[in-house]
């Protein structure tokens, strides 16, 4: 491990100016599947960090190779399963009032982790759904109706799925972890009809919880290879063929004890934060809140 490649401004390209936000912090032998394996409680490790100044994109300045990326994220493991139910209903609210745009059609997800939305999309009336998703673990504990329609290995296009079109493409909590957002972009715009939806689920990097925690905000990890805005995000859909549709924030209803176990605290203030949640009976009250991720859903340009 340690075979290092250079990345640049999205948007400003040769136009970039970067200023640096925190510098490199771990070492070779810290990045393990482990480390590479979603919703973890994260160990604030991250590459060298910039944003660009012209249009205000965040992104890390070197990053490891995607060959290297794939062993790690094809070893890492499933760590939310008992949240995915609260998951996937949140992530589908966004997408409800589109659901006769997609009756007949197929839809795809990318980085579908175990399959979870995959199954909500057929409890939807969508059933010829499809996966992509490099964890081996992930692929395993999917349902039996999902799991023959899930790939383990990085999505690129119509030549990873060759004679097949799609009305929907989902990417949610995904595309910061990309070290070629264009490309996915592109790839995805491959394999939709004319008018087809990509829904893009990604953190903001202008949430509150972000500017407050700065440095120690989950967001800032070295999964996250570049990180969005509600500006960002839609210029990139718009440079890769797509009319965007809407960009809002997101509410996710995790139960309280999820974001005091995901927070940047001392373990002992943790603990004792745990034990006054279940105590007061609040462990599993689970309000709808604006947390820092947000939406973006877009169709395809003819």
């Amino acid at each position: 491990m340690g075979r290092y490649i250079t990345k640049r401004c999205l948007i400003c390209k040769d136009e970039e100016k970067l200023s640096e936000l925190y510098p490199r912090n771990f070492k070779d032998e810290d990045l393990t599947p482990a480390v590479f394996s979603a919703r973890r409680v994260t160990e604030h490790w991250h590459y060298r960090m910039v944003r660009c100044e012209n249009c205000g994109l965040v992104f890390s300045a070197e990053t490891l190779a995607d060959s290297e990326l794939f062993d790690l994220y094809s070893a890492s493991q499933v760590t939310f399963s008992e949240h995915q139910d609260t998951i996937r209903k949140d992530y589908w609210k966004p997408l409800a009032k589109y659901r006769d745009r997609l009756k007949n059609q197929a839809a795809l997800e990318v980085g579908c982790s175990s399959g979870f939305f995959l199954d909500q999309l057929m409890d939807e009336g969508i059933d010829d759904v499809w996966g992509f998703e490099p964890s081996t673990q992930a692929k395993d504990i999917a349902s039996d109706r999902v799991k023959p329609k899930i790939q383990n290995r990085f999505f690129e296009g119509k030549k990873s799925l060759p004679g097949q079109d799609f009305g929907l493409v989902c990417c949610f909590q995904t595309l910061d972890h990309l070290s070629d957002p264009l490309g996915f972009l592109e790839n995805c715009r491959e394999v939709l009809k004319p008018g087809g939806l990509v829904y893009l689920v990604t953190h903001n990097v202008d949430a509150l919880q972000a500017k407050v925690l700065g440095e120690k905000s989950p967001i800032v990890d070295v999964e996250h290879i570049y990180l969005f805005n509600k500006t960002t995000l839609p210029r990139i859909l718009d440079d890769s063929g797509f009319n965007v549709l809407e960009t809002r924030s997101l509410q996710n209803s995790y139960p309280l004890r999820y974001w005091a176990t995901m927070l940047p605290m001392p373990k002992g203030v943790k603990n004792a934060t745990l034990s006054a949640l279940k105590g007061f009976g609040l462990s599993e009250f689970s309000p709808s809140v604006s947390a820092g991720n947000m939406y973006a859903i877009a169709e395809r340009r003819p």
